[in-house]
């Protein structure tokens, strides 16, 4: 089995900042003046643009400019090309376009892949690799533009690429724009040129509360204050007395809405992948549409064991400190029977219950031949945290020894056919598109790259998200209450600023608690790095934590570990020879 793990070269640091930044291509004496200043919004990065003219929502933090780099690893690696076009007899575009370029990583890989080509990256700020880090032969053949794609045509003239790229704009272009942006994208073309996209639907990723509640239990002190002469003094207070309000979704259900809000209040189509061929199609006789690609859930890795053994009179000292201890070790709700399920990377084939991305109605995977469960021998409740079986290294040792005798790898994605569209093409050009025999070879812990890409997107959002926010505290305070913003206890008496950055640190600490990143690195042989010696009292709740997180496994479904993480598709055009 192989295994797959990237890691995104770090972009270098932007250039400072200065009034305004020129920028012209190599062939004539073009200039383009753009205002380069950016905002700085509790410490993340961001444009300068008014949002109705630019309603891109992303920071431009060093983390969020990586996710581009993570992106196109991916691709490289499953297509080994910097594009999915098949370019007759080998002949590469002379000059090509880079809509929306980014940092510039695509540019850079494509100039040593077509050494003959001249690239021109146009994005609405400055972020990209600067000239100095480039090898001579590389920069003399790039350019670097910006401006708003929104607001303005695009500085060139007709006719002048043979090539255009674009990759994930889909978050920045309001539903509207993009008949527009494609005609303008039409014009620029030359007659036979090809236009291709890769675009990804607009994901919040959420994980179920049997999964995170044990993940906020912790022991709760008594309130009670002893004294030094035997006497003691209790608050007096009782628990105060919330409202009948029904339990929600899942635990991040607030960041959820704010995060969709921000996008649907720039009129910006959540789902991209569903009307970019319509708008394709209208500017484009002959396209390439491939089905949309939906990849599923990592599978449950182990559970990292604990740094030390338990002490002798470890269960003396946890029954006195469950004296102490309100009641948090009960299960969310389950509808269904709770079960077993392995601890195993190796995936089965199963019926999931989760709404289709394309038809709204059946499960994206749903339709896989075959059933088989792996499931432990032993109740999960009785594995030691210590227990070598439980290690990242003995996962698949652990399945291989269940009463379940045959085990079938699931597959890492679903793919919507029914989506695939071509005109003149035919179907098989449009499956051709995508790479699915590499992607077949790819370790289920790739999937964890997947999930980390959409969660890290949602955190590159939180301050249009925090603006979101203040606009309900100050209009619509009944939304807050119903996805409980005043019913936490914990929050209750924060500033709603503080309370933010604490709803966005859970999501964080959740998120990365179900990648497991130490797991992967584990795989790939590094050494899990020893954790700091505990107390007795430490390690009894960890113990106990560790306990109840592997029980809440049993309430694991199907529908929760193999639902979509993130949705693509990708298009190609060709505009018409004249």
């Amino acid at each position: 089995m192989s295994y797959f793990l990237f890691v995104a070269p770090s972009m270098p640091p932007p250039r400072p900042s200065t009034a305004t930044t020129m920028a012209s291509d190599s062939t004539s004496s073009r200039r383009v003046h753009r205002n380069r200043d950016f905002l700085d919004k509790h410490g993340h990065r961001h444009h300068s643009y008014d949002p109705e003219k630019a309603p891109y929502p992303l920071s431009y933090d060093r983390q969020v400019l990586e996710l581009e780099n993570l992106d196109h690893s991916f691709v490289m690696h499953v297509k080994k090309s910097v594009s999915v076009v098949q370019f007759p007899d080998h002949i590469f575009p002379k000059r090509s376009l880079d809509l929306g370029c980014g940092g510039g990583t695509w540019i850079l890989d494509a100039a040593k892949e077509w050494p003959d080509c001249e690239f021109v990256g146009f994005d609405l700020v400055d972020v990209q690799v600067p000239f100095s880090l480039l090898e001579p032969d590389i920069a003399s053949r790039v350019s670097w533009v910006h401006g708003n794609f929104l607001t303005t045509k695009l500085p060139f003239d007709d006719d002048e690429f043979d090539h255009v790229h674009m990759h994930g704009l889909g978050r920045g272009i309001p539903e509207n724009k993009w008949g527009v942006l494609f005609e303008e994208v039409n014009r620029v073309l030359r007659p036979g040129g090809v236009v291709e996209v890769l675009e990804h639907d607009i994901l919040f990723p959420t994980l179920p509360t049997w999964f995170t509640a044990p993940l906020r239990a912790r022991n709760k002190r008594s309130d009670s204050v002893h004294y030094p002469n035997g006497s003691h003094h209790h608050n007096g207070k009782t628990p105060s007395s919330q409202p009948d309000i029904s339990p929600l979704p899942h635990d991040h259900v607030l960041l959820e809405s704010l995060y969709y809000a921000v996008f649907e209040n720039r009129f910006i189509n959540l789902r991209p992948t569903a009307i970019l061929p319509i708008y394709f199609t209208s500017n484009f006789r002959r396209v390439i549409s491939a089905p949309i690609v939906h990849f599923r859930m990592p599978a449950l890795p182990p559970l990292q064991p604990l740094p030390q053994p338990l002490p002798p009179n470890a269960l003396l000292m946890e029954a006195s400190l469950s004296s102490d201890r309100s009641e948090t070790t009960s299960q969310p709700h389950a509808s269904t029977t709770p079960r077993p399920l392995a601890v195993s990377f190796s995936s089965t084939h199963s019926s999931a219950t989760s709404k289709s991305a394309s038809s709204g109605e059946s499960s994206l995977f749903s339709n896989m031949e075959g059933s088989a469960l792996s499931c432990p021998t032993t109740n999960p409740a009785d594995c030691s945290p210590h227990s070598p079986a439980l290690s990242c290294d003995t996962a698949n040792t652990l399945s291989s020894e269940t009463e379940t005798a045959h085990v079938i790898k699931k597959p890492l994605y679903i793919v919507d056919s029914s989506a695939a569209e071509s005109t003149s093409m035919g179907i098989a050009a449009s499956q051709s598109l995508i790479p699915l025999d590499e992607i077949d070879k790819l370790d289920e812990r790739s999937l964890a790259m997947q999930l980390y890409w959409s969660y890290q997107s949602v955190l590159a959002c939180q301050e249009a998200m925090y603006e979101e926010l203040l606009d309900r505290t100050r209009n619509r305070t009944g939304q807050l209450t119903e996805w409980g913003w005043d019913t936490d206890q914990e929050l209750s008496e924060l500033e709603s600023r503080t309370k933010f950055e604490i709803l966005i640190d859970r999501y964080k600490r959740d998120m990365q608690a179900r990648i497991s990143l130490w797991c992967s690195l584990a795989e790939l042989g590094w050494s899990v790095p020893p954790r700091e010696a505990m107390s007795k009292a430490e390690l009894v709740e960890e113990e106990r934590l560790y306990r109840a997180m592997l029980e809440a496994r049993q309430f694991a479904s199907e529908e929760d570990l193999y639902t979509p993480s993130r949705s693509v598709r990708i298009l190609v055009g060709y505009k018409d020879v004249q």
